[in-house]
C-alpha cells in the first residue's frame, strides 16, 4: 500500500484535517498539542473502519495505491445525538450516511447512501448499515485488495506495550511452527512477542536483530528468552539480556524502557514488507542519543519499500530528516492545517538553514500561523 492523500474529520469533537500528503517518509512536526498524534490516530481509525468498526461522527477521504491501482475511498458516519446511547451501550453502532470506493480513472466500485448500497451500480441485498462496504464486500475481487491494503498499516507501540514479552494465553506450541511470512502477518502481536517467534522459527533473522541491537548497546553481549511458569500449567516466554562483566541475566521488567523501545523498532523495521505503513508517535520518546542516531538511519534507509509516518520534537531527528519530508502542523480551533516546508519557504539554502527557519516559525513554536 502507498498512502497518497488523506482527509479526516470527527464531527463529535469538531476537529478536522484536510489534504495531508505523504511520501515514503513523512515527519509531522509542530508545537505540542497541535494535533500531530491526532493525525496518526485518524489513520489508525481508518484501519478500524476497514475492519468493520462503527465510529461515531467520523468522515474520511483517502487516496492510496495498492497492487498498481489508485483508489479513492470516502465515507461518513452519523454523529450520535443521544449520549446515553454511547455510554451505556456495550458496542454502540452508528450508521454510514454515505460511502464510495472508486479508482482514479473514474470507475466506481461501490457507493452507498442511507437507504441502499450499490456494487458496480447494482443494488445489493440489505446489509449492515453500521459497517463499511470494504468489510461487507471483502470477498469481491475488486474490494479484496483494499481490505488487504489497510491490514498493512500498523502503529509501532512505543509505550508500555513495547516492554511486554508475552501476554498470557497467546503462547501455544503451534507458534513454534510458523514461517517468517506468517510471523510478519501477526500485526496484533507486540514486537517483543514476534521476536520470540522469530527466535523459534528463523535463527538467521533473530541473529540479524540481535546484532543490530548489540551495535547500539555494546555493553550487551547476548539476547535470549526464558520460559517461565505463569499459572497452573501455563508458561510464558520472558525476554532477557546478558551484559558484559555481569554474571546474572537481566529480565523484563528490569530491562530499561529505552532498550525495549529500541528493540521494538528494530524488530518492526526488520519484519516490514513492501507496502507496509508504520506509524510512530514521538519517535525519540525514552531513547538516548545513541539509539536515536541508529534508528533514524534505519528509518531513512529501510531495506524494503515501506512508508513511515512519524512525529517528533527532537532537534536531532528533525534536522537529520530531509526538509522535503517535513509536514508542519498548525491549528486554528478544530481545524488542523498541514504545510510542506516549501509552502512555508523553508529550506531554500541548506538543511541547517531549514531547521533554523523551522524553529523560528510561529507554526512550530505556538501551533498557529
Amino acid at each position: 500500500m502507498k498512502l497518497k492523500k488523506f482527509s479526516f474529520a470527527n464531527h463529535k469533537t469538531g476537529w478536522h484535517v484536510k489534504d495531508v500528503r505523504f511520501g515514503a517518509l513523512t515527519l509531522l512536526v509542530g508545537a505540542s498539542g497541535v494535533g500531530k498524534t491526532q493525525i496518526l490516530k485518524s489513520l489508525s481509525a481508518l484501519c478500524r473502519i476497514a475492519e468493520g468498526n462503527s465510529l461515531d461522527g467520523r468522515e474520511w477521504a483517502v487516496e492510496f495505491e495498492e497492487s498498481g491501482i489508485n483508489y479513492i475511498w470516502t465515507g461518513r458516519f452519523e454523529a450520535s445525538q443521544n449520549l446515553q446511547e454511547v455510554f451505556f451501550s456495550d458496542e454502540p453502532e452508528f450508521s454510514i450516511l454515505e460511502e464510495r470506493l472508486a479508482t482514479d480513472d473514474g470507475t466506481e466500485i461501490f457507493s452507498r447512501n442511507e437507504t441502499e448500497l450499490r456494487y458496480h451500480d447494482t443494488p445489493t441485498v440489505k446489509l449492515d448499515p453500521s459497517k463499511s462496504a470494504v468489510e461487507l464486500l471483502k470477498e469481491e475481487p475488486d474490494v479484496a485488495p483494499v481490505k488487504r491494503a489497510f491490514k498493512k498499516m500498523s502503529w509501532l507501540d512505543m509505550g508500555e506495550g513495547s516492554r511486554i514479552s508475552f501476554r498470557p494465553g497467546l503462547w501455544t506450541n503451534n507458534d513454534a511452527e510458523l514461517t517468517l511470512k506468517e510471523i510478519k502477518g501477526l500485526k496484533f502481536r507486540t514486537p517483543i512477542e514476534r521476536l520470540f517467534l522469530i527466535q523459534k522459527n528463523d535463527a538467521n533473522v533473530f541473529s540479524e536483530i540481535k546484532r543490530a541491537f548489540i551495535e547500539i548497546f555494546p555493553l550487551v553481549e547476548d539476547l535470549d528468552f526464558d520460559l517461565e511458569h505463569f499459572f497452573k500449567k501455563e508458561f510464558v516466554p520472558v525476554l532477557k539480556i546478558k551484559e558484559k562483566g555481569v554474571d546474572s541475566w537481566i529480565k523484563l521488567p528490569d530491562i530499561s524502557s529505552g532498550m525495549c523501545r529500541t528493540l521494538s523498532q528494530i524488530v518492526t523495521l526488520t519484519l516490514a514488507d513492501d507496502g507496509d505503513i508504520i506509524l510512530i508517535d514521538e519517535f525519540e520518546n525514552g531513547l538516548g542519543i545513541n539509539c536515536i542516531d541508529s534508528l533514524a538511519d534505519m528509518a531513512l534507509e529501510p531495506e524494503v519499500n515501506v512508508q513511515i509516518i512519524m512525529t517528533s520534537h527532537h532537534p536531532y531527528i528533525i534536522n537529520s530528516i530531509p526538509y522535503r519530508d517535513w509536514r508542519i502542523v498548525s491549528r486554528i480551533g478544530g481545524e488542523l492545517r498541514v504545510h510542506t516546508a516549501s509552502e512555508m519557504k523553508i529550506g531554500e539554502h541548506s538543511r541547517h538553514d531549514a531547521f533554523m527557519q523551522l524553529i523560528q516559525t510561529s507554526a512550530y513554536r505556538t501551533g498557529q500561523l
